[in-house]
């Protein structure tokens, strides 16, 4: 029986399904194939796994777009940016209306109600709040209600998504904040009749989602080490293909790339530069003209 290597390479993830452990249990084996002997701490928030990273406790953080420009903001934009998945790349998200609402652009969503997923979802709440608001729609004029599920996992769960598709079903507002993947896995699934909607055309930029990260004191040869095995992983290799399904790879690993965050860079360019910033809005303190929180 062998025993338990001291890792060279820790990485942290956050643990926002069942699955996690079993997809880097997954990739701690592969990488140790490779030569490189990493192993990883599941953190229940990206608040907490940023503060780890900061002081030194991880050396790489498995993190969502909100995270990584945290990271980058914290790091006074030195840390290091080191790949991503394919599926990362060019990540979209819709404002979807009904029909009955008369939306079709995003100026008509000025005085409509409007459901949106967690406070900390990038796709649900963040990046379009921030695509409304650069659009000339006042803020002001919404009616919002929002489905604050899972906080501290930045809408990786995507429940609040699944509560906003129940609202526009049930008729309780006129549009909502859902990622294209969740929408489509509700009109694929039945869960609600797409001919009875519109995804209005002008909604959010695509943006860029997880990305892995180091600080700047990451040794060079760590980063050498885990960038080759990394990218040494292939679709063609019936083992690698497991691994890579599971973190829901199409293809492959991308190289990191900066241009997909530019909005959330400019979305947090007024928020506290620290590990447990405040939440975005509250309600006792927001920008609309009325909001709930479910």
């Amino acid at each position: 029986m062998s025993s338990p290597v001291k890792a060279d390479i820790v990485i942290g993830c956050v643990a926002y399904c069942d699955a996690i452990g079993r997809i880097w249990d997954g990739m701690k084996g592969y990488f140790a194939t490779a030569g490189v002997k990493m192993d990883f701490v599941l953190f229940t928030s990206y608040e907490a796994q940023v503060d780890a990273l900061m002081k030194g406790h991880i050396d790489i953080a498995w993190n969502g777009p909100l995270a990584h420009v945290r990271t980058q903001k914290l790091t006074h934009n030195a840390s290091i940016s080191l790949g991503m998945r394919d599926v990362d790349c060019n990540f979209k998200t819709h404002i979807i209306a009904t029909k009955a609402s008369g939306i079709s652009v995003v100026a008509d969503l000025a005085g409509k109600k409007l459901a949106t997923g967690s406070v900390d979802s990038p796709q649900a709440y963040i990046l379009p709040l921030q695509h409304i608001k650069t659009s000339g729609v006042a803020l002001d004029s919404l009616h919002v209600t929002r489905f604050d599920k899972d906080i501290g996992k930045h809408g990786d769960t995507a429940m609040g998504e699944v509560e906003v598709i129940k609202a526009l079903e049930g008729g309780q507002v006129d549009a909502g904040l859902v990622s294209d993947l969740m929408w489509s896995r509700a009109v694929n699934a039945g869960d609600i009749e797409a001919s009875g909607y519109v995804i209005i055309s002008d909604g959010p930029p695509l943006f860029d989602h997880c990305q892995f990260d180091a600080l700047p004191t990451f040794p060079k040869e760590k980063q050498d080490a885990f960038n080759t095995a990394l990218f040494a992983m292939t679709w063609d290799n019936a083992e690698h293909r497991r691994v890579m399904q599971l973190e829901g790879i199409k293809k492959e690993w991308a190289r990191p790339r900066e241009e997909g965050y530019a909005n959330m860079r400019a979305a947090l360019a007024d928020e506290a530069n620290e590990s447990f910033p405040p939440m975005f809005h509250s309600v006792d303190k927001h920008p609309f003209k009325s909001l709930v929180v479910t």
